[in-house]
């Protein structure tokens, strides 16, 4: 905390002597509106503030939530055959479609993590723009791996 000088007021109560300067605006603090956050000290709305720069963006967390979905719909092809009574591929469109989802999910997630990690400011953004980076890099290999069991199963010489 940062001492104020001598004679200093609160800025919201005049009548309590300043016992500490929000870290973020400056302003005189008593102990009822001083808010200690990793040691430093600041008034409610700064301290509202610095919460809000913690968490996560929207487009995070909407990537993340593309994300999951997407790695669950990899297994969708999985789910399908062994559904199905004689080994074949009923619903091969809403497989693709599924995996298309993925492929979107994946790509949005890889740009906007990038974009995240590019910007030193947004401290609250990183462990989750790194989460999202990894989801979606499982995503992509996941889609890679679909790629080449497709082709295998495929291809002629078999």
């Amino acid at each position: 905390m940062t001492a104020s000088p001598t004679g200093a007021r609160c800025g919201q109560h005049p009548d309590a002597a300043a016992v500490a300067l929000c870290a973020r605006c400056g302003g005189y603090l008593c102990g009822a509106c001083t808010e200690v956050l990793a040691e430093t000290a600041y008034c409610a709305p700064c301290a509202e503030r610095r919460f809000q720069d913690t968490r996560p963006s929207r487009a995070v967390r909407l990537a993340l939530g593309a994300n999951v979905a997407g790695f669950l719909f990899l297994g969708a092809p999985v789910a399908r055959l062994s559904w199905s009574i004689h080994g074949t591929l009923d619903g091969v469109l809403e497989v693709l479609l599924e995996l298309a989802c993925t492929l979107a999910a994946a790509v949005a997630g890889t740009i906007i993590s990038t974009r995240k990690l590019r910007r030193r400011e947004e401290v609250g953004d990183r462990g989750f723009a790194l989460m999202l980076r990894v989801l979606s890099a499982l995503n992509l290999l996941g889609l890679l791996a679909w790629g080449a069991v497709t082709v295998f199963v495929l291809s002629p010489g078999r």
